[in-house]
């Protein structure tokens, strides 16, 4: 068997790291609050952009 491919990444490392932290494969009522933490993280990265 072999290993699923890494996630694309968006090259912003609070992005990325909001994102590797998402797990939908757990129960449902979960899922909510780490989609609204990886949103936050993106709003933030968008307010605040890297040089």
């Amino acid at each position: 068997m072999t290993e699923p491919a890494a996630p694309p990444t968006t090259g912003v490392p609070e992005i990325d790291e909001a994102l590797a932290r998402v797990n939908l494969d757990g129960p449902v009522s979960e899922h909510h609050q780490q989609l609204s933490a990886a949103v936050e993280a993106l709003q933030q990265a968008l307010r605040t952009p890297q040089q």
